[in-house]
């Protein structure tokens, strides 16, 4: 059975990376023929003069001429010839070549011929990282300053309106020592207005989309993990930084179209952020397909240097561009293509552990695996097709692959919480049923304990009474007793009637916590009625007058009918205890939709605010002289309990006291 499951997994392993490959190789060949400024470039007329389409636009690619370590004018062009290398945009990343010492950093200068009619937009989309834009020999424009003396970078995407009628010569002055590309690194863009407006807005919408959804999963990851009540990194955690690392990554476009002078700071941001997004990719990876639990010597050992890489690598990012190449600038040279094929290695990595998780037929592992190979080989074509590929308006496909691993671990984690949610349900299902079945076992337990209680106190009764009426016999026909046993005969008889009092607290205990009541549909105004004339014949035999004040609104409760009249049986016989014969009880009743409430008043001696609060507690009386036990208003109180009620004593010494039990309604207490 484990070959088979194994065998499974591996068959559908390979059929997802098989997939994924030819479905990522099909779309790159796609967007590299279709939105590829080496390909949609302007073409040479003659003697490297470059034809600027009538519609559309097209890419400066081919056709430059390049004067590295120069700043030069339209006036020096007519007066005077200078060396330079004809090149295309993008095969010189920076001046490292034409330096000794290996320095990225200096001045250069860009040419070009053009040939066309018309209004054309010229877009020069981030030079590196200063520049001024002249043609035939007017200044258009320029972004930061490209003078040694002055320099100041800037980055920022601009747009250059000029109008070509046949031939015209294009000039761009570039300056860099920020950065560790320079110059024309990123292929212009002319075409008319129209079609290069369109083609920006379209950029802008794309990147809009790739931000702000990861940028929103992101925070909602990030609120949800922060509401946790343990502060374990979890994949929730992992994911919201990874989404929003890509945030950060994909925002560039907008820093680019404001301008941003930090040139530094905004390129060291962006490098951390693409590693980042690594590192958080590799620990979510790991967490998913090499768990603790599982992981053996050699897999722990693997995790450590995974995490020392990728994390390692989030620091030299970061510290580089900031501390490192302004003392060291010839060690730019190795800074780009080390980090491309750090990218590349990592995104391997990545795929290897989702592949060990198909094989292992690990959980979830399908969309990660796919999202984990296409990000992979995206990664490594973007390092191949330097130089070969760079779009117009889609992203680059280093960030296609992110954004794959985004939504994957989004849908990872909105399958996750849908069975988590399930899992939860059914728990809590399961909870019920055992709940209702420790109620019962303990309704049993608590029923067959009362019994018990009541049969030994039966038990008990029968001698108990033989006792007392013997000693009575004995007493009463004076038996050859002298006056002290006399005496004796009758403590003997009042410890019997003490005893006859313990053992009815007893079982009235036993009956009170036997079992819980069991509860029916009753409609109080009858019951209350019938209650009341029951009970009036008695309460007035004791002296005071007995009154009703019952509600003809219909008004129905759930309650134990014995448990309910033994309540306010308590209630009615106290208030005649403590009631003297020209004073009156009132028994009423008055209900809204969510409460009924019966209210016990009298006009007897009523009770010291000082006692109020003790009332309801067991074994405590205000009657001790009356023999009383303090049971009675402690059972009216845990019966009201039951019913869901509650119950306030009201009184004023000398003035009377009045009782309320308040009892939801059957109603009220109907599942909405």
């Amino acid at each position: 059975m484990k070959q088979t499951l194994f065998t499974k997994s591996a068959w559908q392993t390979l059929l997802i990376i098989t997939g994924t490959t030819a479905l990522c190789l099909l779309g790159l060949s796609v967007v590299t023929q279709y939105d590829n400024k080496y390909i949609i470039k302007a073409a040479n007329a003659q003697g490297q003069l470059y034809m600027i389409p009538e519609k559309g636009y097209c890419a400066l690619v081919d056709g430059w001429e390049f004067y590295p370590d120069t700043l030069l004018s339209p006036a020096d062009f007519s007066s005077t010839a200078h060396r330079y290398y004809r090149t295309w945009a993008g095969e010189y990343p920076n001046l490292t070549m034409f330096h000794e010492d290996k320095s990225p950093y200096g001045i250069s200068t860009w040419r070009m011929r053009l040939s066309g009619s018309g209004n054309v937009l010229l877009y020069l989309q981030e030079p590196l990282c200063a520049s001024s834009v002249f043609v035939n020999g007017i200044c258009l424009g320029k972004t930061g300053e490209v003078f040694p003396d002055h320099y100041s970078p800037l980055i920022q995407d601009r747009t250059y309106a000029f109008f070509l009628d046949g031939e015209a010569e294009l000039i761009i002055q570039t300056a860099n020592y920020s950065h560790y590309y320079g110059g024309i690194w990123y292929a212009p863009v002319i075409g008319t207005a129209d079609s290069v407006s369109r083609l920006i807005a379209v950029r802008m919408l794309l990147y809009g989309l790739l931000f702000f959804s990861s940028l929103t999963l992101s925070l909602f990851c990030i609120v949800l993990w922060g509401r946790r009540k343990e502060g374990d990194k979890t994949g929730a955690f992992y994911f919201g930084l990874l989404s929003l690392s890509f945030a950060l990554r994909i925002c560039y476009p907008f820093l680019r179209l404001s301008g941003v002078p930090f040139v530094r700071l905004l390129y060291a941001v962006e490098d951390a952020a693409a590693v980042s997004g690594i590192y958080f990719a590799m620990q979510i990876a790991l967490m998913l397909f090499m768990p603790e639990s599982g992981a053996g010597a050699i897999a722990a050992r693997l995790k450590r240097i995974l995490r020392t890489l990728t994390s390692g690598a989030c620091v030299i990012v970061t510290a580089a561009p900031l501390f490192v190449f302004p003392a060291m600038p010839g060690l730019v040279q190795w800074y780009g293509p080390l980090i491309s094929w750090y990218k590349a290695i990592m995104a391997l990595f990545l795929i290897s552990l989702s592949v060990y998780g198909g094989f292992m037929g690990m959980h979830h592992i399908k969309i990660v695996l796919a999202a984990a190979v296409a990000n992979g080989i995206c990664l490594i074509y973007s390092v191949l097709s330097i130089g070969f590929y760079e779009p117009f308006a889609g992203a680059y496909p280093e960030e296609y692959g992110s954004f794959c691993m985004v939504i994957a671990f989004a849908f990872l984690m909105i399958q996750r919480s849908r069975e988590m949610t399930a899992e939860n349900r059914r728990l809590h299902l399961h909870l019920q049923e055992e709940v209702a079945e420790k109620t019962e076992h303990l309704r049993r337990l608590l029923m067959e304990r009362g019994q018990l209680i009541a049969e030994l106190g039966h038990d008990m009764k029968s001698p108990l009474t033989s006792l007392s009426n013997m000693a009575q016999i004995i007493r009463l026909n004076d038996i050859m007793l002298d006056e002290n046993a006399r005496k004796r005969m009758i403590h003997i008889e009042e410890q019997c009637n003490i005893l006859s009092d313990r053992l009815k607290t007893i079982q009235e205990i036993a009956a009170q916590t036997s079992a819980p009541a069991r509860l029916e549909p009753l409609q109080l105004n009858t019951f209350l009625s019938d209650f009341y004339y029951n009970c009036r014949p008695i309460i007035e035999l004791y002296g005071p007058n007995f009154f009703a004040d019952i509600t003809p609104r219909p008004c129905h409760i759930m309650a134990n009918r014995e448990q309910l009249s033994r309540a306010l049986e308590n209630l009615i016989y106290n208030a005649a205890d403590f009631t003297p014969p020209e004073g009156s009880i009132t028994l009423s009743l008055s209900a809204d939709e969510n409460t009924a409430c019966i209210a016990v008043s009298d006009t007897g001696c009523g009770i010291p605010e000082e006692e109020l609060s003790n009332i309801f507690h067991r074994s405590y009386t205000t009657r001790s002289d009356k023999g009383g036990q303090g049971l009675g208003l402690a059972i009216t109180h845990a019966i009201v309990s039951e019913h869901a009620g509650r119950i306030e004593a009201v009184s004023k010494e000398g003035e009377g006291t009045t009782f309320t039990i308040c009892i939801p309604t059957a109603a009220s207490r109907t599942p909405s």
